[in-house]
């Protein structure tokens, strides 16, 4: 029997709280983006040295949860379990929201985002020999293909769903290997260049996706009065532990490649400089250790609640993930000359997070919570019936 949808009702007192306090955290980004454009980045806690601040730390990672989800989406719809197929909507849903909130993110870090359209003006206004420039294909195609796909099951089209649903599916793995190309090609950056930046970014995006995945599902069933089957979240759990294994493999070969070489410097700066607290403690405990202990543990790892928790810490732990590759990647200076230089080139860059750059960054993340709010109440995303299963 085919799955049926339908909307989220939300009319309780509890529904209009919660998008009326996301309105009002969105608003307040709105307003210190204002204040950026106005007063210029200085504002930020970016600089000349640390040019790279949250807004593209949140980009590389709402990048990599869209990718995922979407890679999850057309892995489930081929896979054809009908335990797992009931999540697909609201997966494809979430991943649209995502990339364009990534969208959002990279506009506001140009200093005049109104000229984003420079963007896309391919083979005439950019160096198309550029990762910039092709991501730029990636992104647009991407968005494009995804909303095509979610109209496809919204419209309950199963042979036109497929096909975009491999044609969404490269794409993703396109835009997400090709963000993590931006970083693996750039060799000036000990702890960026690598080849295997391209397959780290993609298998980050399917362990994070899938981990946000369990924690939105759990939520909305809660908020919705359903019920769920402990099965569904302990099967999608079993393969959030699996990713999770796949990726800190993945990150300890890189680290150790680049500890091998005799230019090893940049790599100790982000293992015991400054920054060093967010690795070993966000990133390695908190998003690694701690929940591969909960999913492996003969309990807490059959457990929704134990699952829950450890994707939460997961979701977490990459986010630090992305933002341990840019900040302390960026904070060591480069040798562009034998010997010391003075200034801020020879210097170790310093990123303080600064009012109006935090509460930009919340509001980006409230802003995306509302839309897929008000989707789950005007689109049919949620499988019809007290349970899902």
């Amino acid at each position: 029997m085919a799955l049926t949808y339908t909307k989220m009702e939300g009319n309780s007192r509890g529904f209009y709280a919660l998008t009326t306090t996301l309105a009002v955290f969105a608003f307040i980004g709105f307003i210190c983006f204002m204040i950026t454009y106005i007063e210029g980045h200085q504002v930020l806690g970016s600089s000349n040295a640390i040019p790279w601040g949250m807004p593209i730390i949140i980009a590389i990672y709402l990048i990599g949860l869209s990718a995922g989800l979407h890679i999850l989406a057309f892995l489930i719809h081929i896979l054809g379990r009908k335990e797992w197929k009931s999540v697909i909507r609201m997966a494809v849903f979430m991943a649209i929201i995502l990339i364009f909130g990534a969208m959002v993110s990279i506009a506001l870090d140009l200093g005049r985002p109104e000229k984003f359209w420079r963007l896309f003006m391919l083979f005439y206004m950019n160096n198309m020999g550029s990762m910039f420039a092709i991501n730029a294909i990636f992104y647009s195609c991407y968005f494009a293909s995804a909303s095509i796909y979610l109209m496809a099951l919204l419209a309950n089209k199963e042979k036109l769903s497929k096909i975009m649903g491999m044609v969404a599916f490269c794409w993703a793995m396109a835009t997400h290997g090709g963000t993590g190309a931006i970083f693996g090609l750039i060799s000036t950056r000990a702890t960026f260049f690598s080849g295997l930046k391209p397959f780290e970014f993609i298998l980050a995006a399917l362990t994070s996706s899938l981990a946000l995945l369990v924690v939105v599902i759990v939520l909305i069933v809660k908020i919705t009065g359903r019920q769920i089957k402990d099965d569904l979240v302990i099967s999608l759990g079993r393969f959030v532990a699996a990713f999770l294994c796949g990726l800190i493999l993945l990150i300890w070969i890189g680290n150790l490649t680049h500890g091998y070489m005799a230019d090893r410097e940049a790599l100790t700066f982000l293992l015991a400089g400054p920054f060093s607290f967010l690795f070993w403690g966000f990133q390695v405990l908190l998003g690694e250790v701690i929940p591969l202990v909960i999913l492996f543990h003969p309990k807490t790892g059959k457990t929704v609640n134990g699952v829950v928790a450890a994707s939460i810490l997961i979701v977490v732990g990459v986010f630090f993930e992305r933002l341990n590759l840019i900040i302390p990647g960026l904070a060591y200076p480069q040798h562009y000359f034998p010997g010391e230089i003075e200034g801020i080139y020879g210097a170790v860059g310093s990123f303080p997070i600064t009012p109006v750059e935090f509460f930009l960054s919340l509001g980006i993340f409230a802003l995306l919570a509302l839309i897929y709010i008000l989707g789950l109440k005007n689109l049919e995303l949620l499988p019809v019936g007290e349970n899902v299963e």
